[in-house]
Order: structure tokens, then sequence, then C-alpha cells
């Protein structure tokens, strides 16, 4: 196991019982994948979380056995708190950190990419069935990279150039763009000068082709780039 156990290649031996986080903000998904998860004899869920900050209490303060070995991971955890990404990126570079396998929409690809970047071990979408989240934690588990049918196409048409990629700072701009903020609300709520706000503008625009702020919005949501609601 991660604490104590035998493992081979990074992951854990073969027939060891697999110790999952779950977080999530909607209660109702957490139970039904607990209920899923559970009904594997090799898979333990040993905690739940509705955010980041409650996700890494739990990791801070569990005992030897209910350390996870995996954390499955929704990137959209709610407006106003920290997202999945920001869970990734503390956990990453941390010794015998559990491996993070995104649990999340489709129409999140460029949050999914950016946790990619950040260390996740993998992406699998909420449409997937209990048979493919089973075997994409058993994999994460085992130190393999695990990415679901739509997160490799979604990740080829990156590869090809055909979908944008933005920055960090980007996305959140191009967000707030959707909740119909002006420069002077975008740069007040990101805590930057109008003219930086101005520049990540002009910047989106380009990798869109776009010239314009409905228009970005529109090419966003049909590329999966942020999602509404």
């Amino acid at each position: 196991m991660r604490r104590g156990g035998a493992r081979t290649g990074g992951g854990l031996v073969s027939g060891e019982v697999v110790r999952v986080l779950v977080v999530d903000d909607h209660p109702a998904l957490r139970l039904g994948v607990r209920v899923m998860l559970e009904d594997q004899p090799d898979l333990r869920v040993v905690g739940e979380a509705d955010g980041v900050d409650q996700a890494l209490r739990l990791l801070a303060g569990s005992p030897a056995e209910d350390v996870p070995d995996v954390v499955l991971l929704d990137l959209n955890l709610g407006a106003g708190q920290l997202q999945g990404v920001d869970l990734v990126q503390q956990l990453a570079g941390r010794a015998d950190a559990p491996a993070v396998l995104v649990f999340s929409a489709y129409d999140a690809a460029q949050e999914a990419f950016a946790a990619l970047d950040a260390g996740a071990m993998g992406v699998i979408g909420k449409e997937a069935g209990a048979e493919a989240l089973v075997s994409a934690v058993r994999a994460a588990a085992r130190g393999e990279s695990v990415l679901g049918p739509a997160a490799v196409g979604r990740l080829l048409q990156r590869m090809r150039g055909a979908i944008p990629v933005l920055s960090r700072r980007e996305a959140e701009v191009l967000r707030l763009l959707v909740d119909g903020l002006s420069n002077r609300q975008i740069s007040a709520r990101l805590f930057i000068s109008e003219a930086t706000a101005k520049s990540h503008l002009t910047n989106i625009y380009a990798k869109l082709g776009v010239e314009s702020r409905g228009a970005a919005v529109a090419v966003a949501l049909r590329e999966g780039l942020l999602r509404v609601g």
C-alpha cells in the first residue's frame, strides 16, 4: 500500500486493496461513486470531500490505514472556491502523494488538460460506466496513465492544434466573460490591472481566432474550453 506496503513501478502490488478519496461537490454523485467502487472487493472509499480544503484536511489527518492511494477528483467544485486543478498542483511534488484521477465532464476539457499538465494520472469522463471507472481507478493505483475515450479524442485534437490552449489566467478571464463582466469588473475580480485584463483578452481573441467577446464565448463553449452552470 501507499504507506508501508511493497510496491512495483510506483504503483500498488497486485492484490492489495485500493483506497480511494472521492472529491466532488455533489453529494448524490459521491454516493453513486462510493456504491460503484465498494461493490468491488479490492476497492475501498476511505473518505469524501466536497472541495479542495476539505480534501487537504482529510489527507493530512487520515490514519495510516486510511491514506488514499487514489484521489478521484472532479475539477469544477462550485463557484467561489478552489477548483480541482488547484488540488493537483498542491499535491504535485509531495513525497508519496496519492495518484490523482480526474473524474469530470466532457465539456471541462481545458481544465482536464491543465490537471494533466500539473501531474494528474489521467482523465475519465463522468459518462463512463461502472466497469470503466473501476478499471481506471485500478490502473491509476498501479501508477498507469489513464485516458477515457472522450479524453483521448480531445487530446488528439489538441496535439493536432485543433483546440486552442489557454493559460490558466486566460481561462479565468474567459470564464468571467460568460458572466458578462466588463474589463473593469474582470480586473477587480482577479486583482489585476485593467490593462492586464485587456492584454489577456487580446491573447484570447488571437488564440481563438475571433474579434469579439461574444464570438470568444461561443468558440470556447463549442470547443469545451469552459462550461456554464
